[in-house]
């Protein structure tokens, strides 16, 4: 009975063992996998958070002003309204703007954007948490900027003479084509300087400033070559808009302009990918890891 006892006592300690082992090792995801995971979570908590509010009210503005001021002008003004708003707000302020805020979202602040389990945690590299983030932006830009371009000329009626269908259009294509530029940059930034918000409406403004002077000074800014794609599909009115108020006087070629934006994109985003990479963050938000 005692020897029973004993032996049937024997058994728990064993047990205890296998249940305190060590949990296996978590299986480190591939690239693409990892990528697809951080893009969706990216966009649920992207599109869910205060980010998307100030995107909306900034693209909002020209379409409120279209309907409620310029639809009110007589047809030239309401063509000049359109031309000038897009040249100046869409392409120097609304497009790189958008790009900030989405590139402003990681790495620092990652902890409220829901990616620090996997900058932490999760069995991933780095640069695929970067790269799947900057595939959910490309996303999201893509959508709400296109957008904001038909929601400024869809108020006007500059007459029946004046044909916005090919500009709006050409607009949207030099929008989809600028933005990842405007991203990577950004990227690139906030992935080096914690205060990255600061440095990139710093840019912006020396950006559109830089536009504005006549020469090679302004060959040195994106938006010189996405008001150059415009060019081509401007009606009379808008080409003296662009000569006159943005200064554009020899505009490069579209080959020539997306050649540029690739080429920003390509090294501005490769740059940032690698500073990720070997960068420490730690700090408010940063866990030792």
């Amino acid at each position: 009975m005692s020897a029973g006892h004993a032996s049937g006592s024997s058994q728990p300690p064993e047990s205890s063992g296998a249940v305190g082992a060590a949990p296996p090792p978590l299986r480190r995801l591939d690239a693409v996998e990892s990528v697809y995971q951080v893009t969706l979570l990216t966009l649920r908590r992207t599109l869910r958070g205060k980010r998307m509010l100030w995107i909306a009210a900034l693209l909002a503005l020209p379409c409120i002003l279209a309907w409620s001021v310029a639809r009110g002008l007589d047809p030239e003004r309401q063509e000049r309204f359109f031309y000038e708003t897009l040249v100046f707000y869409q392409f120097g302020i609304a497009v790189p703007s958008v790009a900030l805020l989405m590139a402003t979202a990681f790495p620092w602040p990652e902890s409220d954007e829901g990616s620090l389990t996997y900058w932490f945690t999760a069995p991933v590299r780095r640069w695929t948490v970067h790269l799947g983030r900057t595939l959910a932006s490309l996303a999201i830009g893509a959508i709400v900027l296109p957008v904001a371009v038909l929601a400024l000329a869809l108020p006007l009626d500059p007459g029946d003479s004046v044909e916005l269908a090919g500009p709006v259009r050409t607009a949207v294509t030099a929008t989809l084509l600028a933005f990842p530029a405007y991203l990577a940059v950004f990227s690139l930034l906030c992935t080096w300087l914690r205060r990255g918000l600061i440095g990139g409406v710093f840019l912006i403004l020396v950006e559109n400033s830089l536009s504005l002077v006549t020469g090679n000074l302004a060959k040195l800014t994106v938006v010189y070559y996405v008001r150059s794609i415009l060019w081509p599909a401007t009606s009379l009115l808008g080409r003296r808009v662009l000569e006159n108020a943005a200064r554009i006087d020899d505009p490069a070629s579209s080959a020539t302009a997306i050649t540029v934006f690739v080429a920003v994109t390509i090294v501005a985003l490769g740059i940032a990918m690698v500073l990720v990479e070997v960068l420490e963050y730690r700090g408010k938000h940063a866990q030792p890891g």
